[in-house]
């Protein structure tokens, strides 16, 4: 399945930006960079899932190759609630190092998890099946758990980004408060409450950058789910409309006198026009 290209370059762009601030604010960051560049093999995934602190889903890059027991163990991983999975805004900030690895690291590792099982050769997957209908059934219901995941995950994204705008507003009044103080202390040369000041200044400036970085990475994580899910609801959308067809291997030829026929003899039809059928039986 062909991608956007603002999709197949997130992660290299997300690196560079790491690198930025890494490079600026000295957040050390080290930990994250692996999981920019995740290995389609089975044996470093584990350890990229490890080191998210987040359930295994599986090694989605060779999903045309599973056999019908790991499937079932796929899908049953997939309905791990997401949230367990997660944590609070509030609580990355109490602790960067241990929080950003679940903040950042997670989504990263999830996307693309998502851009891999999107990517599975459908085709291939069913020649190789024992079962054709099994095999379609089953990730039929892998693309659907996917699609319910990350709905979640969109929710909580947006709940964080909401608590990111209002840390970053707090800071910003924090910030002129002490700014305020600080230059009426100078003008009357009065010391008191210039340490205390200093000391707000310093702590709002620090959280509203922390916060700022952390707002870029999550309105990028969510601009990336929204378009895996389009992707998403219109494969799940074909591949029900297709089930037949798929699994008895069918293919519909186009001549080369031209396709104006096919329609009338009935050999493709639309979503609509078969419910239509389905309706009056």
């Amino acid at each position: 399945m062909v991608f956007t290209s603002e999709v197949k370059n997130f992660i290299k762009n997300t690196l560079i930006l790491t690198l930025f601030f890494t490079l600026v604010l000295h957040l050390s960051w080290g930990y994250v960079g692996p999981m920019f560049w995740v290995k389609t093999n089975a044996g470093a995934n584990d350890l990229a899932f490890q080191q998210a602190d987040i359930n295994y889903l599986g090694s989605i890059a060779t999903a045309m190759s599973l056999q019908l027991w790991q499937k079932e163990s796929l899908i049953k991983n997939q309905s791990v609630n997401t949230a367990s999975n997660t944590i609070s805004i509030t609580e990355v900030l109490e602790n960067p190092e241990a929080g950003q690895q679940k903040l950042i690291g997670n989504n990263m590792i999830a996307i693309s998890s998502y851009i891999n099982i999107l990517s599975t050769d459908i085709p291939t997957l069913l020649d190789n099946a024992t079962s054709r209908e099994r095999s379609l059934n089953e990730h039929i219901s892998l693309l659907k758990s996917y699609y319910n995941k990350t709905l979640e995950r969109i929710t909580i994204i947006n709940e964080q980004i909401a608590d990111l705008t209002g840390i970053i507003n707090q800071s910003n009044t924090d910030t002129n408060w002490a700014k305020t103080v600080m230059e009426s202390s100078f003008v009357g040369y009065d010391y008191s409450g210039v340490d205390g000041a200093i000391d707000t200044y310093v702590w709002a400036k620090n959280k509203d950058t922390r916060a700022r970085v952390y707002l870029i990475y999550l309105e990028k994580f969510k601009k990336s789910y929204t378009t895996l899910q389009t992707k998403n609801l219109k494969l799940i959308d074909t591949l029900v409309n297709n089930k037949d067809a798929l699994i008895k291997r069918s293919t519909v030829v186009i001549p080369d006198s031209g396709s104006e026929l096919i329609k009338t003899l009935k050999l493709i039809q639309t979503e609509k026009e078969v419910n239509a059928e389905k309706t009056l039986q």
